[in-house]
């Protein structure tokens, strides 16, 4: 099928576009900008957060919003920055959570419409990708979406996730033609919900990017500095879904290895003893770009995830990432579904034993041509693949699907990408 081309599309994104690390969203999109006109609204910050991060530079570049044009072009991508709202995420569920939500929306929508007269857009696709925050967002636009479209990129986890997010992520899917989930399991509770137009666009790597690694001999990351030895590395948030335990009693097995958890730590999930271990290292975080020379020093690639129902919603970015820097990938069996797949390139460890018996074989069988395998599997699960994925599920719904949302929606079958 023809890739979709020539459509306006307004994409409202929960994470925003200049985080330290990229996301779903944002590969998404640029990709989709090569042959589209894409406009991503950054989730709002709220006035409390203008207030303690005044010195920042992402709330500067709100403030300045107020002043001058706000919309700046990266990537092919124009990015409109939102105004600030209210915190409301305190409030119970109630009239006056309502109340500020909806001035919220008005407040970010007006600022939508004004953009969309003076582009003088007329017709578009809306995606929600994960903002639930704003469910209702499409009903104040001046344009009548074509098509919208609810993208799940996560499970709800967090407690602050949790006290609004269920119920405001269902008046989202009530309001939107399609859901596109990046997991199978995040498919299969739509489409236990009766919503038969569930549809998967898993995660992929920056596949050029992270191949760099393969090169990076010895100019490692600044923040690898005095690290001797064998490492066994992981990038990304260290925080809830991360067993700590496992980790920490596999490297009683690796007595000779370090660890190196790369990414933001969320102190409260992480015990003493992890702290504390002489052979752990919290590096901290790094931008995307310079993550490879990270990756790079790196022995071999671990997923340490908890197998729980949670985990069961994760399709994590960093698996073809490492597989593009051509590392050996051990993991827990966190999401049997995506992993049973990948057995020729990922080795899976069950108990602490396990796991630190397949990095020790993994370690010791890496060589030039796994390495050449790994990154060919990566070279097939690109954000360029998704994205065509991604925008032919959307030109079809355009071209065959009836108006309606997504509980009307019966007997769709996913096109061929």
């Amino acid at each position: 099928m023809t890739r979709l081309a020539n459509t306006n599309i307004l994409v409202l994104s929960l994470p925003r576009h200049d985080e330290r690390y990229t996301s779903t969203t944002w590969q998404i999109s640029s990709e989709l900008a090569l042959d589209n006109n894409v406009v991503l609204v950054d989730h709002p910050f709220t006035f409390t957060e203008l207030l303690k991060g005044f010195h920042k530079p992402e709330i500067r570049k709100r403030i300045l919003a107020y002043f001058k044009k706000p919309v700046i072009e990266k990537e092919g991508v124009k990015v409109l920055l939102p105004p600030f709202v209210w915190p409301i995420n305190f409030l119970p569920r109630g009239i006056i959570y309502n109340l500020f939500s909806g001035l919220n929306h008005r407040t970010v929508a007006r600022r939508i419409n004004r953009f969309l007269k003076q582009s003088h857009i007329e017709s578009l696709v809306y995606i929600n990708s994960f903002d639930f925050y704003f469910p209702g967002l499409k009903r104040k636009l001046a344009i009548k979406p074509a098509l919208s479209v609810y993208h799940c990129i996560d499970p709800m986890v967090k407690p602050f996730t949790l006290r609004h997010g269920p119920y405001l992520e269902q008046i989202a899917l009530e309001q939107s033609d399609m859901v596109i989930s990046t997991a199978p399991a995040l498919q299969k509770k739509f489409t236990d919900q009766g919503i038969e137009n569930s549809y998967l666009v898993p995660n992929a790597a920056n596949y050029k990017l992270f191949n760099k690694a393969l090169a990076i001999k010895g100019a490692y990351h600044k923040s690898l500095a005095g690290i001797e030895g064998k490492v066994l590395g992981y990038l990304g948030n260290i925080e809830r879904r991360t067993d700590f335990d496992l980790l920490h009693d596999a490297l009683e097995v690796l007595s000779d290895w370090h660890l190196v958890l790369a990414g933001p730590v969320e102190p409260g999930y992480v015990p003493e003893k992890v702290f504390d271990h002489p052979r752990i290292h919290f590096t901290g975080s790094c931008n995307h770009e310079e993550a490879p020379s990270v990756v790079a020093r790196f022995d071999v690639a671990i997923i340490p995830f908890k197998c729980d129902e949670v985990s069961q919603g994760i399709y994590p970015l960093k698996l073809f990432e490492y597989l593009a820097a051509g590392k050996p990938v051990v993991s827990t069996n966190f999401n049997p579904e995506v992993l049973d797949s990948l057995g020729e390139v990922v080795e899976i460890g069950l108990t602490p034993e396990d796991f630190a018996d397949k990095v020790l074989k993994a370690y010791a069988s890496d060589d030039d041509e796994k390495q050449k395998q790994r990154a060919l599997v990566a070279s097939k699960n690109t954000w360029t693949h998704r994205a065509r994925q991604f925008g032919t599920l959307i030109r079809f719904a355009l071209e065959k699907q009836p108006k309606g949302n997504v509980s009307q929606r019966k007997d769709q079958k996913q096109p061929e990408a």
